[in-house]
Protein backbone atom coordinates (compact mmCIF):
# COMPACT_ATOMS: atom_id res chain seq x y z
CA UNK A 1 0.00 0.00 0.00
CA UNK A 2 1.31 3.37 -1.22
CA UNK A 3 0.44 6.68 0.86
CA UNK A 4 1.03 9.95 -0.62
CA UNK A 5 3.80 11.71 1.45
CA UNK A 6 1.66 14.59 1.59
CA UNK A 7 -1.83 12.56 2.93
CA UNK A 8 -0.22 12.68 6.91
CA UNK A 9 0.17 16.42 6.47
CA UNK A 10 -3.58 17.09 5.03
CA UNK A 11 -5.52 14.94 7.42
CA UNK A 12 -3.74 16.74 10.05
CA UNK A 13 -4.44 20.05 8.66
CA UNK A 14 -8.19 18.63 8.21
CA UNK A 15 -8.82 17.55 11.29
CA UNK A 16 -7.67 20.82 12.77
CA UNK A 17 -9.96 23.01 10.78
CA UNK A 18 -12.77 20.38 12.08
CA UNK A 19 -11.80 20.38 15.16
CA UNK A 20 -11.42 24.10 15.38
CA UNK A 21 -14.52 24.89 13.43
CA UNK A 22 -16.78 22.65 16.15
CA UNK A 23 -15.19 24.05 19.16
CA UNK A 24 -16.95 26.98 21.16
CA UNK A 25 -15.28 30.05 22.19
CA UNK A 26 -14.40 30.36 25.51
CA UNK A 27 -16.79 32.12 27.63
CA UNK A 28 -15.43 35.30 29.38
CA UNK A 29 -16.85 33.79 32.82
CA UNK A 30 -14.60 31.41 32.82
CA UNK A 31 -11.54 33.12 30.77
CA UNK A 32 -8.81 34.20 32.29
CA UNK A 33 -7.86 36.91 29.09
CA UNK A 34 -9.31 40.05 29.34
CA UNK A 35 -12.71 40.93 27.67
CA UNK A 36 -11.88 40.95 23.96
CA UNK A 37 -8.95 39.13 23.55
CA UNK A 38 -10.25 36.82 21.44
CA UNK A 39 -11.20 38.68 18.44
CA UNK A 40 -10.06 42.79 17.65
CA UNK A 41 -11.64 45.32 19.72
CA UNK A 42 -13.77 47.61 17.77
CA UNK A 43 -14.28 51.75 18.58
CA UNK A 44 -18.11 50.95 19.23
CA UNK A 45 -17.38 48.09 21.91
CA UNK A 46 -18.62 49.20 25.33
CA UNK A 47 -18.78 48.56 28.89
CA UNK A 48 -22.07 48.89 31.35
CA UNK A 49 -21.78 49.06 34.81
CA UNK A 50 -24.79 47.55 36.42
CA UNK A 51 -26.17 49.50 39.75
CA UNK A 52 -27.86 47.37 40.88
CA UNK A 53 -25.86 44.28 41.38
CA UNK A 54 -22.45 46.57 41.64
CA UNK A 55 -20.69 44.32 38.63
CA UNK A 56 -18.77 45.26 35.51
CA UNK A 57 -20.89 44.15 32.27
CA UNK A 58 -19.16 43.55 29.30
CA UNK A 59 -21.04 43.68 26.14
CA UNK A 60 -18.68 41.56 23.90
CA UNK A 61 -21.66 39.07 22.45
CA UNK A 62 -22.79 39.22 18.96
CA UNK A 63 -25.03 41.99 18.65
CA UNK A 64 -22.48 43.96 20.76
CA UNK A 65 -22.20 46.75 17.66
CA UNK A 66 -25.69 47.88 18.54
CA UNK A 67 -25.02 49.09 22.23
CA UNK A 68 -24.75 52.70 21.21
CA UNK A 69 -27.85 53.12 19.64
CA UNK A 70 -30.01 51.53 22.36
CA UNK A 71 -30.27 54.99 24.02
CA UNK A 72 -31.25 56.35 20.60
CA UNK A 73 -34.11 54.10 20.64
CA UNK A 74 -34.73 54.59 24.18
CA UNK A 75 -33.24 51.74 26.69
CA UNK A 76 -31.97 53.49 29.21
CA UNK A 77 -31.73 53.02 32.73
CA UNK A 78 -34.73 54.27 34.72
CA UNK A 79 -37.39 53.21 31.71
CA UNK A 80 -39.65 50.02 30.79
CA UNK A 81 -41.40 49.10 27.50
CA UNK A 82 -44.76 47.70 26.92
CA UNK A 83 -45.33 46.50 23.74
CA UNK A 84 -43.66 50.27 22.15
CA UNK A 85 -41.86 53.07 23.10
CA UNK A 86 -40.08 53.46 26.04
CA UNK A 87 -41.71 55.03 29.39
CA UNK A 88 -40.13 56.77 32.53
CA UNK A 89 -40.62 54.08 35.44
CA UNK A 90 -41.92 56.03 38.66
CA UNK A 91 -39.61 56.31 41.87
CA UNK A 92 -42.42 54.38 43.76
CA UNK A 93 -42.64 51.35 41.31
CA UNK A 94 -38.89 50.50 42.17
CA UNK A 95 -38.66 47.79 44.41
CA UNK A 96 -36.45 48.10 47.64
CA UNK A 97 -33.00 46.90 47.69
CA UNK A 98 -34.61 43.76 49.28
CA UNK A 99 -37.58 43.39 47.39
CA UNK A 100 -34.93 43.50 44.54
CA UNK A 101 -32.52 40.48 46.42
CA UNK A 102 -35.41 38.43 46.22
CA UNK A 103 -36.61 39.04 43.13
CA UNK A 104 -33.19 37.94 41.99
CA UNK A 105 -33.09 34.96 43.97
CA UNK A 106 -36.37 33.84 43.01
CA UNK A 107 -35.23 34.41 38.83
CA UNK A 108 -31.91 32.47 39.91
CA UNK A 109 -34.03 29.74 41.18
CA UNK A 110 -36.71 29.15 38.73
CA UNK A 111 -34.32 30.03 35.72
CA UNK A 112 -36.28 33.20 34.28
CA UNK A 113 -35.71 36.53 33.55
CA UNK A 114 -38.71 38.18 33.05
CA UNK A 115 -40.93 39.31 35.34
CA UNK A 116 -44.84 38.01 35.47
CA UNK A 117 -46.41 40.93 33.96
CA UNK A 118 -43.62 40.73 30.80
CA UNK A 119 -44.85 37.27 30.83
CA UNK A 120 -48.38 37.62 30.45
CA UNK A 121 -47.69 40.79 27.42
CA UNK A 122 -45.87 38.15 25.91
CA UNK A 123 -48.55 35.19 25.80
CA UNK A 124 -50.94 37.90 25.37
CA UNK A 125 -49.06 38.87 21.76
CA UNK A 126 -48.34 35.19 20.89
CA UNK A 127 -52.31 34.74 21.18
CA UNK A 128 -53.21 38.11 18.89
CA UNK A 129 -50.05 36.23 16.22
CA UNK A 130 -52.16 33.27 16.28
CA UNK A 131 -54.96 34.90 15.26
CA UNK A 132 -53.23 37.11 12.53
CA UNK A 133 -51.72 33.81 10.92
CA UNK A 134 -55.64 32.03 10.92
CA UNK A 135 -56.38 35.68 9.37
CA UNK A 136 -53.68 35.47 6.73
CA UNK A 137 -54.59 31.40 6.08
CA UNK A 138 -58.26 32.38 5.38
CA UNK A 139 -56.76 35.52 2.98
CA UNK A 140 -54.33 34.21 1.37
CA UNK A 141 -56.13 30.98 0.34
CA UNK A 142 -58.88 32.65 -0.84
CA UNK A 143 -57.58 36.10 -2.69
CA UNK A 144 -53.03 35.38 -2.69
CA UNK A 145 -52.98 31.57 -4.17
CA UNK A 146 -53.43 31.58 -7.71
CA UNK A 147 -51.97 28.27 -8.03
CA UNK A 148 -48.17 29.44 -9.19
CA UNK A 149 -45.09 29.73 -7.13
CA UNK A 150 -46.46 33.15 -6.16
CA UNK A 151 -49.01 31.73 -4.82
CA UNK A 152 -47.79 29.07 -2.96
CA UNK A 153 -44.50 31.48 -1.96
CA UNK A 154 -47.36 33.78 -0.57
CA UNK A 155 -49.15 31.26 1.31
CA UNK A 156 -46.20 29.58 2.96
CA UNK A 157 -45.42 33.38 3.90
CA UNK A 158 -47.75 32.52 6.77
CA UNK A 159 -44.28 31.28 8.46
CA UNK A 160 -43.96 34.59 9.92
CA UNK A 161 -46.86 35.41 11.84
CA UNK A 162 -46.52 31.72 13.48
CA UNK A 163 -43.15 32.08 14.32
CA UNK A 164 -43.84 34.88 16.46
CA UNK A 165 -46.69 33.35 17.75
CA UNK A 166 -44.64 30.12 18.58
CA UNK A 167 -42.11 32.20 20.35
CA UNK A 168 -44.51 34.76 22.22
CA UNK A 169 -46.14 31.95 23.50
CA UNK A 170 -43.05 30.07 24.27
CA UNK A 171 -41.57 32.93 25.90
CA UNK A 172 -44.43 33.83 28.25
CA UNK A 173 -44.83 29.88 29.36
CA UNK A 174 -40.67 29.87 29.90
CA UNK A 175 -40.37 33.45 31.29
CA UNK A 176 -37.30 33.56 29.27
Amino acid sequence: MRINKHAGSIMLLAGLAVTDAFTPTPSLVHCTRSPGAHRPQLPLRGVVTLKAANKEFVNDGLFFFMEPFLSILGFQEGRTTNYGPTIAVKESDIPSEEEQQQRREKARLEMTNIGQDERERRINAGEISKKVAIGYAIFSSLFLDDGTIHGSLSRFAIILPLFFAAGFKKSGEKGL
